[in-house]
Order: C-alpha cells, then sequence, then structure tokens
C-alpha cells in the first residue's frame, strides 16, 4: 500500500508489473493532493515503483520523501515553448489570418507531451474568431529532465503567444489593446477552429462587467498621468479575455464511474474514483447526493 496522486491506475499497474504480482494485489491510497499538478499525473511512478519493490523485498513498509529542489529537478514542470507566428489584420485591428509553429521542451522522455502539445493547438485562439488558422506542433526531445502534466496542460502557452500577437496588432496599429481584443473576441454561435460551437458563450458580457467592476478606464487615465509625471517608475494595466475548455486531450481520460447504495432506512453510501485537489469534491458529491440538503461531511 502506497501512497500516488492522480493517476492511481497506473500506479497500480506500474508497480504490480514492478513485483511481478496482479495488479489486484496492489492498493493504491491518495489523500488530499494541492492545486499545482505538477508531476502528480505521470511521473510518480519514479519514485512509486522504487518503493514497491523495495517493501516487496524487505517485507516492511518504505517511505520516501524528496527535498522540494530534488522533487523539482526530478519530475521535470510545465513544457517550456518556442513558437514563431504570421498574423494577418486590417488597419481596424480584425484579425484575417494567423500560421503559427509550437516548439515545445519535452526533455529525455515523451511523457503526456504529445497530449499537452494537443491542448496548446485548442487554445492557439484564446477566445478569438480568426477566419483562416493554421497551427503547427513540434514535441522536442532534449537531455533535460522529462517535462509533464502542469496546471494548465498546455493551454497556457498557446493562449500567451495568442496575446503576445494581439498586442503586437494593438502597437502596429496605434489602438487600444482592449479596443482589439473586443473587435476580435468570438460571439454566440460562432465555430473554434476545431469545429465546436460556442453556445451559452458569456465572454462579452464578462468583458463589460470586468472593465466597469474594476473602473479600467479611470484607472487607465490615472496611470497615463502617473507615468507622464515619473522618469524611472512606471505602472501598467491589462484586461485579457480566456476560454479553457474542460476535458482531457487524452480521451480515454474522460470517464467516470460511481458505484452508490441506497439503503432501506434512508442513509445513502457513495463511492467514487475521484481525488480532492482542492476544487471541493467530496463536498460537491455529498450534494450531488443530497439536493437542498445542508449535510458536510467527507466521504
Amino acid at each position: 500500500m502506497f501512497a500516488s496522486t492522480q493517476n492511481t491506475t497506473e500506479t497500480q499497474q506500474f508497480a504490480a508489473h514492478a513485483i511481478g504480482v496482479p495488479a489486484n494485489r496492489i492498493l493504491v491510497r491518495v489523500k488530499r493532493i494541492g492545486g499545482g499538478f505538477g508531476g502528480k499525473e505521470s511521473r510518480y511512478a519514479v519514485l512509486s515503483t522504487v518503493v514497491a519493490v523495495a517493501a516487496y523485498k524487505l517485507g516492511r513498509p518504505v517511505r520516501c520523501m524528496l527535498d522540494r529542489d530534488e522533487d523539482m529537478l526530478i519530475t521535470g514542470g510545465r513544457h517550456p515553448y518556442l513558437s514563431r507566428y504570421k498574423i494577418g489584420f486590417k488597419k481596424t485591428g480584425q484579425i484575417t489570418a494567423l500560421e503559427v509553429s509550437y516548439y515545445s521542451n519535452a526533455g529525455m522522455s515523451m511523457d503526456l507531451s504529445h497530449a499537452v502539445m494537443d491542448r496548446t493547438l485548442f487554445s492557439m485562439d484564446n477566445a478569438y474568431n480568426i477566419p483562416n488558422i493554421k497551427g503547427t506542433g513540434y514535441v522536442c526531445k532534449t537531455n533535460l529532465p522529462s517535462n509533464t502534466a502542469f496546471r494548465g496542460f498546455g493551454a497556457p502557452q498557446g493562449m500567451m503567444v495568442a496575446e503576445a500577437w494581439m498586442s503586437d496588432i494593438a502597437e502596429v496599429c496605434g489602438l487600444p489593446p482592449e479596443q482589439v481584443r473586443k473587435l476580435n473576441m468570438y460571439r454566440e454561435g460562432d465555430l473554434t477552429h476545431f469545429n465546436q460551437k460556442l453556445e451559452a458563450f458569456n465572454v462579452h458580457r464578462c468583458w463589460d462587467e470586468c472593465l466597469q467592476s474594476a473602473r479600467y478606464q479611470e484607472r487607465k487615465t490615472a496611470i497615463a498621468r502617473f507615468n507622464k509625471q515619473h522618469r524611472w517608475k512606471k505602472r501598467g494595466i491589462a484586461i485579457i479575455p480566456t476560454k479553457f475548455g474542460i476535458s482531457f486531450t487524452l480521451s480515454f481520460l474522460n470517464q467516470a464511474g460511481a458505484l452508490v447504495h441506497i439503503y432501506t432506512d434512508g442513509s445513502v453510501l457513495l463511492t467514487h474514483g475521484g481525488i480532492e485537489m482542492g476544487q471541493g469534491l467530496h463536498t460537491k458529491m455529498i450534494q450531488v447526493m443530497l439536493p437542498g440538503s445542508k449535510v458536510s461531511g467527507e466521504l
């Protein structure tokens, strides 16, 4: 028995394979994990299989805990990217075409780098409607520790590049960045570059509410006045939209299961395969089973 993180099934399979026993002989127990995610989906195997073999050979519990610097060196992290792009646009700031290439530093093994690149390509438009778009991803093998799943899973890289060329357009056209961004945003019913129809798409309402609640224009004017009066100290302000997909690019991961027992006394027992990582999973499961109830606690 040993602790894993997100990917319990592979932890079980790898440990069973390493010590030569059936997978049903391995029990994986997961405590609540943090929200940083990096290294928690696949890179655990570097240690979990080692301690499984040690425990099996010694016949006693074995624990291995890395220092934080060792952990970061061994398990890898977010994929560094290099991107090259060409963007076509009108004088009004309206985008007409985009061609972009992404080069991902995968490290010394494949790990989840292909799936990370998939999400980058799904997120290359961020929240903007681009009539003609072409994206190419290259997963590059290097002599560094293997990079892996990290919060956002490739989407932040794609969106950061999108905001880079969006800022370039605003600068070339001499237009306010927030004006150019709003001009190019998707609208209700538009199709993405992967042919998904956007329904209940509220980005324009969210955008206007944020501008108003943040007093954006008022603060922007005050910042411009401050920067004019101060030579060495400068301030800035920005607003950026975000569109993010909630499913996995590895399609077999888009599944879930639960076992529900309803007893004659009215009590309910729910067993599920989810992992608590800061999203309030246990509380939400109770709320699903007992709608309208004020019951609290953990499953």
